[in-house]
């Protein structure tokens, strides 16, 4: 009945010269400020085991999230369905995710280190499993801001919106053997990492900087998990949404302030238990917009890229094949609850609001979103967030050929918290 827990890490830093994903196609690296990581902790009780995987790359293409699932997964004898695969979002790591003008999935590497890495860090991981305890707190944090920043004309631009909706919470999670070592630790909030801005750097970016500061004090492998950070920037001195080298630095020691803070005030560690529950989750689409639509509103975009302008002509390319795109979006769910705590991944971007709205409803005293997590669906903004507009909803909108309903937010809501009181009234 009691907890097993094991922790293992391996270095998935790409090659220089390869491209870095986050901004363009062309954003090609120099040289290696802090090498990438993939870090795996596995948890097992009562005959019943999770992976947790947190790679320090910007997103993972839906497609590639499987394959590592179903790989990682069988290194520590579960089924792709119980392994929640993360990217931390740093956007200075390789391409593995690809859409429009961000390059495509850089295979090569993904299949030659990316892969056998996340695999060889399960299987060290599950190796390593002993009896846990499991100490868990939550401090105050600045290290991220709204970046939907809103102008004079009511216009939504990427900035700094200090009135708009954060989630400060930090979440620090340890596991600790029963001899009261430390076997991991897992810091949960939510920012982008983009605090070293267009560089060509490789580097995890502000949360490297916070892990290596709770790994020097606690002794143990730590592991970033993201939460809400759909449209929340590193919180700045330069007011802007991404930075330089220096704002890595300093973010990132003032993110590890609060974590090492965190971790310290913990006083209790106890026996919990692991449970999951699964549903396969659906939402359907909007109806198609039909051919000659698609045309007309072609013509009126003109020769500018835009959201938009991709999705249709994405959209009319079907037309012209007789092809037709799914009915709905598709995927199948896991909540993974560790005691008091329960884990919700999403596969999108998560707006902060999305993240407190679960949280505040949620039988739990702690819900984490994790954004980033088992796939890639650009970004959930709240409805509420729509009719303003701005980079978020405009990606929402139209990363596919055919939209999402509006209220998707609360549907995914809604069915993540059915699923939240199934598991929560298990009796442990």
């Amino acid at each position: 009945m009691k907890l097993l827990a094991g922790a293992a890490r391996e270095i998935i830093t790409p090659k220089i010269g390869s491209l870095l994903f986050g901004y363009n196609d062309h954003q090609v690296s120099h040289s290696v400020h802090d090498d990438l990581t993939v870090t795996a902790i596995v948890l097992e009780s009562n005959g019943k085991k999770i992976v947790l995987l947190s790679a320090t790359v910007c997103l993972f293409h839906t497609e590639l999230s499987d394959k590592i699932r179903l790989l990682a997964g069988a290194g520590a004898g579960v089924p792709a369905d119980q392994v929640l695969l993360h990217a931390t979002h740093t956007h200075s790591g390789p391409c593995t995710d690809g859409f429009a003008s961000w390059g495509t999935v850089d295979w090569e590497y993904c299949n030659n280190i990316l892969i056998p890495k996340c695999v060889s860090a399960v299987k060290a991981a599950n190796s390593a499993m002993q009896p846990a305890k499991v100490g868990i707190t939550t401090t105050q944090s600045k290290v991220g801001i709204n970046r939907r920043e809103l102008h004079r004309d009511g216009t939504v631009h990427l900035g700094q919106n200090p009135w708009d909706i954060y989630d400060p919470e930090m979440t620090v999670i340890s596991l600790a053997g029963e001899n009261g070592k430390k076997i991991a630790n897992i810091v949960h909030i939510g920012a982008h990492c983009t605090a070293a801005g267009i560089s060509h750097e490789i580097t995890r970016d502000w949360a490297g900087v916070m892990l290596d500061r709770l790994e020097e004090e606690s002794g143990a492998i730590s592991m970033f998990l993201n939460g809400t950070a759909g449209d929340v920037a590193p919180r700045m001195a330069n007011g802007g949404s991404i930075g330089d080298m220096r704002h890595v630095m300093e973010l990132g020691g003032l993110a590890g302030i609060d974590a090492v803070k965190a971790y310290k005030s913990i006083r209790t560690y106890r026996h919990e238990l692991l449970d999951f529950i699964h549903d396969d989750f659906e939402i359907p689409f909007e109806p198609t917009i039909p051919a000659d639509a698609v045309q007309k509103r072609l013509a009126a975009l003109g020769d500018n890229w835009s959201w938009e302008k991709n999705s249709l002509e994405r959209l009319a390319a079907l037309y012209e094949k007789g092809e037709k795109y799914p009915d709905s979006l598709t995927y199948r769910q896991i909540i993974v609850k560790l005691g008091p705590l329960v884990f919700v991944p999403y596969p999108f971007e998560v707006s902060g609001e999305i993240g407190l709205r679960l949280r505040h409803y949620s039988p739990f005293a702690h819900s984490l979103v994790l954004s980033f997590t088992n796939g890639s669906n650009s970004y959930l903004p709240a409805q509420s967030q729509l009719c303003r507009g701005g980079y978020e909803v405009e990606s929402f909108r139209w990363f596919r050929p055919v939209q999402l309903p509006d209220n998707t937010d609360t549907l995914l809501i809604e069915k993540n918290l059915q699923l939240i009181s199934s598991v929560y009234n298990v009796n442990d």
